[in-house]
This record gives C-alpha cells, structure tokens and sequence, in this order.
C-alpha cells in the first residue's frame, strides 16, 4: 500500500489511524510476523491519540519542507518513528557517552554535533539510539540541518516531521531536487540559516550538521564542503564529532525498503573550530577527528583531501 502526500494529509482522522500503521509497517523489508507485530504496536500507539492531534499531524506533513525555516517535529511522528526505527536498529551501540556528557555540561551555550553522511536514515538512526540509550531529552534537542530533499516524497517526508529539522539550500556543489537559486539567493538563504542556528542554540537546541552534504556512496567519509566552514565559525561554538555506521545498511542507496542491520554512534572529543589557524582549519580538523572515529571501511582514503 501506499499513500501519496496529498492523500496523507487530507484523510479523515480515522482513516489516518487505522491506515497509517499498516502503511508504515509495509515500508519494512522484515518477516511477515514482524510486520505483523509493529503494526499492532503502532496501532495502539494511534488509538491513543485524539482527532485533534491528527489533524495537527497532518498539518505538519503537509506543510513540511514550506518556506527556508525551522520545521518542529510532530509528537505523533516522533512516536511512531521511534516505534519502527527501535525495531531495524538491532542491534546498537553507543560509544563515548563521557564525550557526549563532557559536552553536554560546558560552558558553552551553542552546541553542533557533526556527523558523517551514509543515509536518509541518518538521523533517524542517531535519534533512535539516544533514545533507546536513554538520551532521549538529548535527541529532542537535535535539529538537523537539512536540504530540500528530505521533504520530497511521503515515505521521506513522514520520517522529517518525526524529526526538528531547519530547510536550507544545498551548496550548488551537490544541489539537487531543488530549484535553480542565483548565487544571490543562496547567499541570502545562507545568511538566514547561520543566523537562525545562533538563535536556535541559544534557546537550548543542538545543530546536527553532515557537512559532507551528499550521502556517500561507498560509505567512506568525504571532504567536507568549505561552505560548512560558515557553521563552525559561529561565535562561541563548540563541536562535537559523531560517527555513525549501520543507516547505509538500514535504508540502502537505491533501496525502497528499510531493513535490520547493526548501528552504532561513536561520540569524540568535542572541539572549538575557532582555536584552529586558517579559513578552513576548523572544518579538517573535525573531518581528521572524526575519520579517526569511524572503523577502517568508512574512512576517507589516504589521498583524498578534507575540504572540497
């Protein structure tokens, strides 16, 4: 079965709870009995919830990707998200919780994790792992900066308003799915981001950021983007590096389907981009960090530079 965003957004709201689990539980290549099961755990779940929360859910999914601003996560989604992707990530495995405590209790008032970029699922992936961890106040607190693409189709856009995301251009480096922009208007969106995530980590949320800007297709970490240097030079930042293995098994390249694979988040220590010499000394030395994290497949080949 499936359902386009048009029809998700305009079903009566008993349709959507009893049409919705069956729908998000067929985008799982796992046994019919797991199906089964997930699907009885998500109803339950929506039997729970009001018509007027769906109606809010709705809402959110339709207007999901509107406008170059931040895009809070619906309650619902994240419920439900967090129901199915607690059954692909097995198993999982979270590493350097000191780091992520350290971090969590500095100084500082502007906080961004960096993450290398293996999937659609990334964020997913890290959401669901804080919360199983039991981080899960952590992961409320994410914000990920996201392109145009994420809010495309209803399978993807379902798992953004899971999720607090903050639409951005791409870098014309790697833009697709997004309409023609002029030099001016992408500077000019730019602008507004950066100033966006100031005041957004200034309220007390942390900017996921995958500055490679593309998902990499043999899973090794790519140069990160010298336009990400924009982010890490906000004042007073504070950085702190993720790697992430398993999304790229869990949702494949050119994969439909999600399915079982083992994950694991790899925290570091956290870094100040501005004690680092140079433009772009920041931005490689957090790429040297975390390709240190990550295992030997995922790591940049020796030749390869840092920044592109």
């Amino acid at each position: 079965m499936d359902l386009s965003i048009r029809t998700l957004a305009t079903l009566p709201a008993a349709s959507i709870r009893s049409a919705l689990p069956a729908w998000v539980a067929g985008h799982l290549n796992v046994s019919a009995a797991e199906q089964s099961t997930l699907a009885a755990t998500l109803a339950g779940l929506m039997e729970s919830t009001t018509d007027d929360d769906i109606h809010i859910l709705q809402g959110a999914f339709e207007r999901a990707g509107e406008g170059w601003r931040l895009h809070p996560a619906d309650p619902i989604a994240r419920r439900v998200t967090r129901a199915y992707m607690g059954a692909v990530v097995q198993p999982w495995r979270l590493e350097g919780e000191a780091h992520l405590r350290a971090f969590l209790g500095s100084a500082s008032r502007r906080r961004m994790i960096v993450c290398n970029h293996l999937s659609y699922t990334d964020t997913q992936v890290s959401d669901a792992v804080l919360a199983l961890a039991g981080h899960a106040d952590v992961a409320d607190r994410l914000v990920a900066i996201a392109g145009p693409k994420v809010y495309t189709e209803a399978w993807r856009r379902m798992a953004a308003i899971a999720l607090n995301t903050r639409k951005t251009a791409q870098s014309s480096v790697v833009a697709s799915e997004q309409a023609a922009l002029t030099p001016r208007e992408l500077a000019a969106i730019a602008l507004e981001t950066l100033a966006d995530c100031e005041r957004l980590m200034d309220q007390g949320y942390i900017v996921l950021l995958y500055p490679e800007g593309r998902r990499s297709r043999d899973g090794r970490l790519q140069p990160f983007l010298r336009a990400a240097a924009r982010y890490l030079a906000i004042p007073g930042l504070e950085v702190l590096p993720l790697a992430q293995t398993g999304g790229e098994a869990i949702f494949p390249f050119d994969a439909t389907l999600m399915q079982h694979a083992a994950v694991s988040l790899r925290f570091g220590a956290a870094q100040t981009p501005s004690t680092f010499p140079g433009k772009w000394g920041g931005l490689e030395a957090v790429h040297a960090t975390l390709a240190d994290l990550l295992p030997e497949a995922h790591r940049p080949p020796p030749d390869q530079g840092r920044t592109l």
